[in-house]
């Protein structure tokens, strides 16, 4: 009788971690979908962002931006 118990015990807890691995990664497969979707939504944006400014602006920010790795790069060496 013990038996019976302990397999019927044994198989409901192998049907809940094999439950539960296939939920975990149907999990996994959806994070990276909404990653890559939220990838793109902020690529978006920025291709937005840089088409509504001004083409003068534009040199200026990326004038600044060489700058600013220029310093970075000095004070790494």
């Amino acid at each position: 009788m013990h038996d019976k118990i302990i397999t019927a015990l044994l198989a409901v807890l192998l049907a809940l971690g094999g439950w539960t691995l296939s939920r975990t990664f149907s999990l996994s497969q959806d994070m990276v979908l909404i990653k890559e979707k939220v990838s793109q939504v902020e690529q978006a944006i920025d291709e937005q962002l840089w088409n509504s400014v001004p083409t003068d602006d534009v040199s200026k920010l990326k004038k600044k931006k060489k700058r600013k790795k220029k310093k970075k790069k000095k004070k790494q060496d």
